[in-house]
């Protein structure tokens, strides 16, 4: 009897080993089935249909805000919603005090299509970066630095502001470039340039004259011929340009638009701003240098269309390198425009600002909190830089 005992317990052994490696083996394939997107959907009857689906990782800047999903509340930014059926849907996030932000969005089987909603707020503060006047700010290739003219402070001139890390008016983010002496008043000049690699402006006085800037020796040199300056800072930029787009999958005749002065790059260097004109419309075209192109992204979108008889925005690229900046109207003239932000693919135009404005550009700080406007709020008084806080 004790040599039968022993033979079923190595049976039930053997059994239990099976057993546990059947459970383990359908567990893991359960897991494996979830992770890869697919779900049991009852149909009608008693009939299981075993689909796959698609997922969806919805951000927000700032985060915290509540996601729909085709008109339901399902979660909150940040979370991947898993289990969604494949096709479009129509995904809002909206948090209080911000400008709800909704769009179409398409869903792939197995694939997650990552969601960032930048959020603007819904009464943006406006505070001082100056008070002492200035005038024709202008960014740096970086969106690090902004250079401007200014005649009210103690040392008029031009100055530079770092706006990397806080700004503002009480944090002293800024330097002098070259002040005004006794026969050159810089501070009066009518437009600044900044070279490629962000060491040197140029710079046009009030009389017509223009000067390179040092901004390391702080020295200002004349130039004779600006144009010169001009063709050498281009080569040096498409230069740079060259060796990106080299690299880059695309075809022959997008790589050799990507190297024309008249496009617009974008601060990831993986994107760029090009028009293309159709009878009497003018298309603002993004093409996308990404690759793999991130889901539910395209290669190529239109962000907005205008008439060629219309004037037409100034555009700016905001820094997450996925919205432009678009200054509307005519500013020179109405002393006034509307600011808004718009997604690459056309979406989620959202107007930051509708009031005075006393040039007809805005920039955007690396961190994205913050957008730049020159401006004032008294008839003919002087004109200084603000930030409209979008959030």
């Amino acid at each position: 009897m004790g040599v039968v005992s022993a033979e079923k317990k190595k049976k039930i052994s053997i059994l239990e080993k099976i057993l546990t490696i059947v459970v383990i083996m359908g567990i893991t394939s359960i897991l494996y089935l979830y992770t890869s997107g697919y779900r049991i959907n009852r149909g009608e009857g008693t009939n299981i249909d075993l689909s796959k689906t698609g997922m969806v990782s919805a951000k927000s800047i700032p985060d915290g805000a509540s996601v729909y999903l085709d008109g339901k509340l399902v979660t909150a930014t940040d979370d991947t919603l898993s289990g969604i059926k494949p096709g479009k849907h129509k995904l809002t996030i909206e948090k209080k005090g911000f400008v709800p932000w909704s769009k179409e969005i398409e869903i792939y089987e197995a694939l997650v299509t990552d969601i960032t909603a930048v959020l603007v707020s819904q009464s943006p503060r406006l505070e001082p970066l100056t008070n002492t006047g200035a005038k024709y700010p202008e960014l740096s290739p970086s969106q690090n630095k902004i250079a401007y003219f200014s005649e009210g402070s103690e040392k008029p001139g031009i100055w530079v502001t770092n706006l990397s890390g806080g700004i503002g008016l009480f944090r002293n983010t800024s330097e002098l470039a070259v002040q005004d002496t006794k026969f050159v008043k810089y501070s009066q000049g009518l437009s600044i340039e900044w070279s490629p690699d962000e060491t040197q402006l140029l710079v046009q006085t009030s009389k017509g004259i223009f000067y390179i800037v040092d901004l390391a020796t702080h020295t200002a040199t004349t130039i004779a011929n600006p144009e010169n300056i001009r063709q050498r800072w281009e080569k040096l930029l498409i230069e740079k340009r060259k060796d990106i787009v080299e690299k880059l999958d695309a075809p022959e005749n997008i790589k050799k638009l990507a190297l024309s002065p008249r496009v617009l790059w974008a601060p990831d260097d993986k994107k760029f701003l090009y028009t293309v004109q159709n009878g009497e419309t003018l298309e603002y075209r993004i093409y996308n240098f990404e690759r793999p192109i991130p889901v539910g992204e395209k290669i190529e979108n239109t962000a907005f269309i205008t008439n060629v008889a219309d004037p037409q925005p100034d555009i700016s690229w905001y820094s997450d390198s996925f919205h432009l900046i678009l200054v509307e109207g005519n500013v020179e003239q109405d002393k006034r425009g509307i600011i808004s932000l718009i997604r690459i693919d056309g979406t989620n135009k959202v107007e930051i600002y509708n009031n005075t404005l006393m040039y007809p550009k805005a920039f955007a700080v690396p961190s994205g909190d913050k957008i730049l406007i020159l401006t004032s709020f008294k008839s003919g008084e002087q004109t200084d830089i603000y930030t409209v806080g979008i959030r």
